[in-house]
């Protein structure tokens, strides 16, 4: 049974938002008929998801290739992020930043296209599903709800992710060899270098912002150029309309004149 009920629950996240609440409705009171009065009062607490995680769910279930390719990039980045506050390379870490940047761009406009396909404007969602791909990408619990395809709500990133669990890592540039050897009772490790781990802070900050401005003008950009489609496509339907009116009209015209012409041979 266990099995069974994982997967309803994965068929009611499945579903058209309108759809959830009846079915989860319904699916807790079969259960608690079967006597499965624990499985019924689970099913019976199960969140609706919020539009925008509806999208993020229906993203993990259309392209779980694209959800796998950012966990797998959060690993690298919480690598590299150890490595730079070890005083190592901070290159990996900003190749991974960027990275991040494209990945999560390109992941937002397919849920965004879901959402569309859906009949739901996307636009007012933009940020949400951008801030959700950001979490699961730096915080593995997100990635791993994101994957799941069962989130209820958006997720938003940590503002300094990871520092919590960092160990220094060996070889780095803020190495110190001497107070490797300096004897027994010092720790074999190489000294951290506070100035630098402050910059780095800094400058992941700095970046963070700078990603979620360069998204919103993104989202700003789209809307812009869709709207400009819109009224393009609307402005070649009204002119054709016009040249048919126009067309009409002249018809009707000539039909006047003619039967004016013929009317006016008739009358005395």
């Amino acid at each position: 049974m266990p099995d069974e009920l994982e997967g309803r629950i994965d068929a009611l996240y499945a579903l058209l938002l309108d759809r959830f609440t009846p079915q989860r409705d319904a699916l807790a009171k079969e259960l608690q008929g079967a006597g499965e009065g624990e499985a019924a009062k689970r099913v019976k607490g199960l969140r609706k998801p919020v539009v925008a995680a509806w999208g993020l769910n229906a993203l993990a279930r259309e392209n779980p290739e694209g959800i796998r390719e950012l966990l797998d990039l959060g690993t690298r980045l919480r690598d590299g992020q150890r490595r730079a506050l070890s005083g190592g390379d901070v290159e990996p870490l900003r190749q991974a930043t960027d990275e991040r940047r494209r990945l999560v761009g390109r992941l937002a406009r397919n849920a965004a296209e879901i959402l569309e396909r859906a009949g739901t404007s996307a636009g007012s969602h933009e940020d949400d599903l951008s801030s959700t791909l950001d979490a699961a990408a730096v915080d593995e619990e997100s990635g791993e709800l994101l994957r799941s395809g069962r989130l209820t709500k958006p997720l938003q990133p940590p503002v300094s992710f990871g520092e919590p669990g960092l160990r220094v890592l060996e070889g780095g540039r803020g190495a110190n060899p001497a107070a490797k050897s300096a004897g027994p009772d010092r720790e074999d490790a190489p000294e951290r270098d506070p100035e630098r781990e402050q910059e780095v802070k800094r400058l992941r900050r700095e970046l963070a912002d700078a990603d979620r401005r360069e998204r919103s003008a993104a989202a700003a950009a789209d809307r812009a150029r869709r709207r400009y489609e819109e009224l393009e496509a609307r402005r070649g339907e009204s002119r054709e309309a016009l040249r048919a009116a126009e067309s009409e009209h002249r018809g009707v015209e000539l039909d006047r004149r003619r039967l004016a012409a013929r009317l006016a041979k008739l009358e005395p």
